[in-house]
């Protein structure tokens, strides 16, 4: 079994294939196919900027045609300088047959550098019974398991660079948010962000990106729920109404997000002396604690109850009652904040 500290996670495949020459072998686990995608085009487009002509020879585990497999290893096509053998399924291939798949990497020299195997496995583990020795000795054991979010963060900064884009922390913290950190929907998100800037806009704040997903540059569910907490009963009312007339979200949406901005006030109204607490923990950045500190001073311990108790009512008078969203929703904002 390959040590932890030799595993390397996607955000650092990422600069290992970007910034060093390419090892001759690789293997690559992970149940998200959404990255096994994004790696093998990152692989493409390094050996397309080092001008490399590659042929790409591929097989599947379950069909795993060994003659062919074994001439593919050891013959490179006339014209072309590189040959990418890519292995995929390999949590599919039976336990003979991997033995079999192992005798063969084990006689491989990777003496030259014309020669790059890609092993990809759907599993959540390491593939039993794969050589791992051999393959830590000459080239990379990548885990593509769901970045978390700080992994995230790093990878959308990075992306951003990439095109030429600056963008601000709270753009990354509302970006995580609104995806509920899925990476494939922040890969679409920021394609289509890319897309619509184009040259003429470098930065990307929170408003660009709000306005970008949502079309509004007014009235998103996050300033609707900072209004809340800082208790402008006005203003929650005006941004509630946007929200509402957009259609963007069910009316229970909005309910579960001001439920969950009240949880955050109280969290960092209760622990007063706790230093990781009142830094966010892991997962809120600086801003947004800062904010929720100054929200907090708004409320009283002994108003929470009470609070939770609106919250509860109006899910069920939503879920049940012939009131009209709208009305359950203002009437909620009202008692809140008053």
């Amino acid at each position: 079994m390959a040590e932890k500290q030799n595993i390397l996670n996607f955000v650092a495949l990422q600069r290992e294939i970007e910034n060093n020459p390419i090892k001759p072998i690789y293997l690559i686990y992970g149940e998200e196919s959404y990255l096994h995608k994004i790696t093998l085009d990152k692989f493409k487009i390094r050996f397309a900027e080092d001008k490399k002509s590659v042929n790409y020879e591929n097989f599947f585990g379950e069909d795993l045609d060994f003659n062919r497999l074994a001439n593919s290893l050891h013959t490179l096509p006339l014209g072309v300088s590189s040959q990418c053998v890519i292995i995929r399924e390999l949590d599919r291939i039976k336990a003979p047959s991997l033995q079999r798949l192992n005798s063969i990497i084990d006689e491989l020299s990777f003496s030259d550098d014309n020669l790059i195997v890609l092993l990809f496995s759907n599993s959540k583990q390491i593939p039993q019974n794969i050589n791992t020795k051999k393959i830590l000795k000459y080239g990379e054991i990548v885990s593509l398991s769901k970045p978390g979010v700080t992994q995230t963060r790093q990878w959308i900064e990075e992306k951003c660079r990439k095109a030429d884009k600056e963008i601000d922390e709270e753009a990354i913290y509302y970006l995580q948010r609104i995806t509920e950190n899925d990476f494939a929907l922040i890969c679409n998100e920021l394609e289509k962000l890319f897309t619509f800037l184009g040259d003429s806009i470098p930065k990307i704040n929170k408003e660009i990106l709000i306005k970008n997903i949502y079309g509004l540059s007014e009235g998103n569910i996050f300033d609707f729920v900072d209004a809340v907490g800082e208790r402008k009963t006005g203003k929650a009312l005006s941004l509630l109404k946007k929200i509402m007339e957009s259609g963007e979200y069910h009316p229970l949406q909005i309910l579960a997000m001001l439920n969950r901005q009240i949880k955050l006030i109280l969290k960092i109204k209760i622990p007063a002396g706790n230093s990781k607490q009142n830094k966010g923990g892991k997962n809120l950045p600086y801003f947004v604690v800062k904010r929720l500190m100054s929200q907090s001073q708004k409320y009283k311990m002994d108003e929470f109850e009470r609070i939770f108790n609106y919250l509860l009512s109006a899910e069920i008078n939503l879920k049940t009652s012939s009131l009209l969203p709208s009305i359950v929703l203002e009437q909620l904002v009202v008692k809140i904040t008053k």
